[in-house]
């Protein structure tokens, strides 16, 4: 048995990242960070990095053999086995959406340009494909291609492309994404306009209040000129439900203090008027 100083959870990342995207070489690992290339996490230390090669140079043994648990290398092999099916995109008859898709997931470039420039050429047939990768949890994972930014070039794409059919996935993304990507969810909801307004009003208005109604709250402040928009915000605020949700009633008043249109303003002064909110 190694006797392998204690590590923690930080040094099983490490290794588990090391494993998918460096093909098991610290020496490979390192030289990318030092170069802070795209997918470096931030949460790991390159002293800490360096050591854990040291020891395992040491120990003349594979770290990862020792300290991961069988979950944790399972899910290595998963991580693998998706970096092993991009490539086959590229060896097997595919369509060139697909490759596009696939340089997308794969760019070294943080905010990918030329891979969405060339995703977004191949038009309709393209959005499928990047829908599916929106609703694939692992692409939100930085242990997956990609680094976890996959979802955000692929919320840009389908915001460009206007794709009325992935306003619904966008919105379901905003639960699991980081402020990268849900900052590109927001933009293109705005982009694909009145397809994604008519659907943020609906969830909106829905019962009983979830953290959707808060998600579509925050996607709404793109349209916030829109008095439509702002009729169905103000009304929220009247609903008894709103009381104990602070949060949500801090962004539903901005829809009235950003109003700068006087016939807007003045309209909502007249609905407001004689009326209880809770604020």
């Amino acid at each position: 048995m190694i006797d392998i100083p204690l590590t923690d959870e930080i040094d099983h990342e490490i290794l588990m990242h090391r494993d998918v995207h460096f093909g098991g070489s610290f020496s490979a690992m390192l030289e990318y960070y030092e170069e802070e290339n795209k997918g470096v996490q931030e949460e790991f230390d390159l002293d800490r990095i360096e050591e854990l090669q040291q020891i395992e140079e040491q120990a003349q043994e594979n770290l990862s053999e020792f300290l991961l648990s069988e979950e944790e290398k399972e899910k290595v092999e998963k991580a693998k086995s998706q970096y092993l099916a991009l490539r086959d995109l590229y060896e097997v008859p595919s369509s060139l959406a697909a490759r596009a898709v696939a340089d997308l997931i794969l760019s070294e470039d943080i905010e990918a340009k030329e891979e969405i420039a060339r995703v977004c050429e191949q038009g309709e047939s393209a959005i499928p494909l990047l829908i599916g990768l929106l609703e694939q949890d692992l692409f939100f994972d930085p242990l997956f291609p990609g680094y976890g930014f996959a979802p955000g070039h692929a919320a840009e794409c389908l915001g460009k492309l206007q794709a009325a059919a992935s306003v619904a996935p966008l919105f379901e993304a905003l639960s699991r994404a980081g402020f990268f990507i849900e900052e590109s969810i927001l933009k293109a909801l705005h982009q694909i306009g009145s397809p994604a307004k008519d659907f943020l009003v609906r969830v909106l208005k829905k019962k009983p209040i979830t953290k959707d109604n808060e998600n579509a709250v925050i996607a709404l402040l793109a349209f916030r000129d829109d008095p439509v928009v702002i009729r169905a915000a103000l009304s929220l605020l009247f609903e008894p439900e709103i009381s104990s949700r602070r949060v949500l009633c801090s962004y539903l008043i901005l829809f009235y203090e950003y109003i700068e249109d006087p016939k807007v303003k003045k309209e909502m002064d007249e609905f407001m008027k004689d009326k209880e909110t809770i604020i």
